[in-house]
């Protein structure tokens, strides 16, 4: 029960701060529009007693329909960076409702199953981070091929690839390449079964700390809480599948892989 516990609470915590973030960028683009000037221009029109003489004889009057146009377009595009944001907390707080609905459910049932494009969560977990991963200067680099869908909790899949966006960025940050670059890929292993790989080129990781990278409470970061892996571990064995890590070291990165079967299997691994 504690171990559920930490788990929604970490998860929770990094779905909230994205959703702060999003919030926050929403509310600056609305609170910079730029109204004043439009009630500027009605006091300017409203003063002129001859408006057809205002506008063809004076260069401010000639000017003001561009101006107007301008306008109009710096509005039109900072309402659409709203309204991508507040799109961005709508889904945030709906995957924040589904990882406490999952885990409420945790002893009866893993979740919901569908059939789903890998792909198609693998862009929305980065959509998700999208904040975050303009922030840090992240270059995403995708290499998907084109697979069946597959059947996966949706939320438990996404709870894991979040996860691993998320710890990829504090180790592009701690190792500090020239080029902090995440690369995203998709494709089949031997088995026939569906890989998913997150690469970084960050920090990478010790040898004697792969054995223990997946431990409930294991952690190298100083805020860290030692969760995240441990539970996205869980949650792939639950959908049927299983969560590694491999790494050359320090300074040469580190890849996590996702591997899920691409037919039903009830039984995790």
């Amino acid at each position: 029960m504690a171990e559920i516990a930490t788990n929604v609470l970490h998860n929770v915590g990094n779905v909230l701060n994205s959703a702060n973030i999003s919030a926050s960028v929403a509310a600056d683009k609305v609170r910079d529009f730029k109204f004043s000037t439009l009630e500027r221009v009605a006091v300017m029109l409203g003063a002129q007693k001859d408006l057809p003489a205002f506008f063809a004889a004076g260069r401010r009057g000639a000017d003001l329909p561009a101006f107007l146009k301008s306008v109009a377009e710096r509005f039109e595009a900072d309402r659409a960076a709203a309204l991508g944001e507040l799109e961005a907390l709508r889904q945030h707080i709906e995957h924040i409702n589904e990882i406490v609905a999952m885990q409420q459910s945790y002893a009866n049932a893993c979740g919901v199953t569908e059939v789903l494009p890998l792909a198609d969560l693998i862009e929305d977990a980065i959509r998700l981070n999208a904040g975050a991963i303009a922030r840090h200067g992240l270059q995403i680099v995708r290499d998907y091929a084109d697979l069946p869908s597959a059947p996966v909790d949706r939320h438990k899949l996404l709870q894991i690839l979040i996860n691993l966006i998320r710890n990829a960025k504090y180790a592009l940050d701690d190792g500090a390449p020239a080029e902090k670059r995440l690369t995203l890929s998709l494709g089949l292993n031997q088995s026939g079964r569906a890989e998913i790989t997150v690469r970084d080129n960050g920090v990478g990781i010790p040898a004697e700390n792969l054995t223990r990278i997946f431990e409930h409470g294991f952690t190298t970061r100083k805020n860290g809480h030692g969760f995240g892996l441990h539970g996205s571990a869980n949650a792939a064995r639950e959908m049927g599948g299983s969560l590694t890590a491999r790494s050359d070291g320090l300074g040469c990165g580190a890849a996590f892989t996702l591997e899920l079967p691409l037919q039903p299997n009830p039984k995790p691994l």
